[in-house]
């Protein structure tokens, strides 16, 4: 099994909408998927009394058909929750694990990061690249197992491009995700490939641009969901080398 954990010292970096576009990727290919939410939200005393973002979105997947044999949410607030959370997950067949986190981490956010195969930095713009980088610098020593994740920018490809740069050495994964609202409209449906199917018109019906847009969010977290994949084993997206003795669109998989 496969574990990975998705942490930023910032809010409202994405961090719960990536991790259940990743699940929603993840069980497309054919993967058996653990959610575990180490967020505020599962603490002793909750800061919101009313259910949690993950445990919504886990009843929308279930009401769709997403049986637990497929996926399975647990919540953490210790260390020994999210050491035992794995291990079961494991013991049941799981594929993958995708720990959410809070943003001041604490043992059991700590645990989640050291026991992870893939760290993932959500940021929405180059503060928020830079606040990851330096947060996770300040728990765990240069991780070779990190990635930095742009989880849509809201001013295009310039900001975009800024916050690629943002990340400094830090290797960041090619795919971005669309702005948060296109996804979250997304994964809170639950099933996105039935939800987009769903939202299918011509061209000359209401409502074409928004199922473009579900289409086009949809693509963006397949292209993810296997980049991702290919950075566990050991595989990632590096710019084309001017030298090498093939093209493939400007970029080529190394090891």
């Amino acid at each position: 099994m496969h574990t990975i954990t998705l942490f930023s010292p910032k809010g409202g970096t994405g961090r719960t909408t990536a991790t259940m576009a990743l699940a929603s990727g993840f069980l497309a290919m054919g993967k058996r998927v653990l959610v575990m939410d180490a967020t505020d939200q599962v603490a002793p005393t909750p800061r919101c009394p009313y259910p949690t973002t993950l445990r919504k979105w886990h009843g929308a997947m279930s009401v769709c058909g997403i049986d637990a044999h497929r996926l399975g949410l647990t919540e953490a607030h210790t260390s020994a929750q999210v050491a035992d959370g794995l291990s079961l997950a494991a013991a049941r067949g799981a594929d993958i694990a995708l720990i959410d986190t809070q943003t001041m981490p604490e043992a059991p956010q700590i645990e989640a990061l050291t026991r992870s195969d893939l760290i993932l930095a959500p940021a929405t713009g180059p503060f928020e690249a830079r606040r990851a980088i330096r947060g996770i610098a300040t728990y765990l020593a240069e991780p070779a197992n990190l990635f930095g994740l742009v989880t849509g920018c809201r001013n295009g490809a310039d900001e975009l491009a800024d916050t690629r740069v943002a990340f400094g050495s830090t290797p960041v994964l090619r795919t971005a995700l669309p702005w948060a609202e296109a996804i979250a409209d997304l994964t809170l449906h639950g099933d996105i490939p039935g939800f987009v199917a769903a939202l299918t018109c011509s061209e000359d019906e209401p409502g074409y641009a928004r199922f473009r847009e579900a289409q086009a969010a949809w693509a963006a977290v397949l292209a993810l969901t296997c980049e991702v994949q290919w950075a566990l084993d050991g595989l990632r997206l590096a710019p084309h080398r001017p030298d090498a003795a093939y093209d493939n669109g400007g970029w080529e998989i190394s090891a």
